[in-house]
């Protein structure tokens, strides 16, 4: 699946260090466009997964292959931003064209780059940040008004489907104007469905923030003071984009070390990418063999035949069934030989709804 998370934030808060550190730490191939203020640079990162190592080691498969995201990396946006300021709307059109953000936050004092607001502080960009995404999507929304206005006056189809983006704008533009996100509002599947294909509002996408602290503040509580300004449930992660950056070209001893000192199981980077999947609603399910263990992804609540044609279109066009066993039973049960045995291994027709982890064959024909 190609989805994608953009990260954004004002200029000099450590995006670019951030993005260079996630595509070395993957140890993938970067698409790298030339890195000027304008134009972002994309890179592709795999998604740390214990499991697939475990599955690879009980099947002896041959190659390992781990899911991964698309990361791109944006242009620092300024005040004004959605009044063309500093290119913002090319930046802007940037950010609509990806699946969610990655809100990056400058909380780091040390260091020579000088802040764009002449001081630091982390709770002041996000409003600023967040501003100008719901400026820029009033904008957009009074320019689709004033075409729909005429187009809901006409008899039939395109009369009625006029009327009913007319009403959900009606309820997103009074929470834009009070200084919400349209992501705050309760809107139905098939809102969200018509409002995305209509408009690519920019605060209907997901949300990631990422406060980037110096060394000594990795295990910030970061919380208490940006969740009033963020959008509810917005997942904070602390993270020394600087310290990371030196820590992909440790070995892996050296990181184990750096870790334990800073007393943290993982690196940021590793965090930073799971969540960024976990909030594109992603989930993982796995084939394992002689020849190869790998990881896929599939929205939640895709089903078998979906699931199947990640794979390969024909899979999902000549799907028969699926074998399915669960991670933990196929762990436990040492394979897929011992799953069936022990009666762990189902069969599962078009309508299963593919859980994470699980751990699948295809039939097809």
């Amino acid at each position: 699946m190609s989805l994608s998370i953009g990260i954004v934030g004002l200029p000099n808060v450590g995006k670019s260090t951030l993005f260079n550190a996630l595509v070395k730490n993957a140890q993938a191939e970067a698409r790298n466009f030339p890195f000027t203020t304008i134009e972002p640079n994309v890179g592709i990162v795999t998604i740390p997964d214990e499991r697939l190592d475990k599955l690879a080691e009980i099947e002896h498969s041959a190659k390992i292959v781990p899911t991964s995201i698309k990361f791109v990396d944006i242009a620092g946006l300024i005040r004004g931003a959605h009044k063309g300021e500093g290119l913002g709307n090319q930046f802007l059109s940037h950010i609509r064209e990806v699946d969610a953000i990655a809100l990056v936050l400058r909380d780091f004092k040390t260091g020579d780059a000088i802040h764009v607001e002449g001081s630091v502080d982390a709770k002041r960009d996000a409003e600023t940040i967040l501003a100008e995404l719901a400026l820029a999507d009033l904008q957009v929304i009074s320019v689709k008004k004033g075409r729909l206005s005429s187009e809901a006056k006409k008899v039939g189809k395109e009369g009625e489907s006029a009327q009913k983006l007319l009403s959900v704008i009606e309820k997103i533009e009074p929470v834009l104007n009070g200084g919400k996100l349209a992501s705050s509002i309760d809107l139905s599947h098939s809102e969200k469905k018509m409002i995305h294909r209509e408009l690519q509002l920019l605060t209907l996408k997901p949300i990631l923030a990422v406060l980037n602290v110096d060394e000594s503040d990795v295990k910030k509580n970061c919380d208490i003071e940006l969740q009033p300004i963020l959008p509810q449930g917005t997942m904070v992660i602390p993270i020394c984009a600087k310290a990371e950056s030196e820590l992909v070209d440790m070995s892996p001893e050296e990181q184990a070390d750096y870790l334990s000192v800073m007393g943290l199981s993982e690196s940021g980077l590793s965090r930073l990418a799971r969540e960024a999947y976990s909030i594109l609603n992603l989930i993982t399910f796995f084939t394992a063999g002689e020849m190869e263990a790998r990881a896929w992804t599939v929205k939640k609540g895709s089903s078998a035949p979906e699931a199947a044609g990640v794979i390969h279109t024909d899979f999902q066009k000549n799907f028969i069934r699926a074998e399915v066993v669960a991670y933990d039973d196929f762990i436990a049960n040492a394979g897929w030989s011992d799953s069936g045995g022990a009666g762990k291994m189902h069969l599962e027709g078009k309508d299963y709804i593919v859980r994470d982890g699980d751990v699948m064959f295809f039939r097809h024909s």
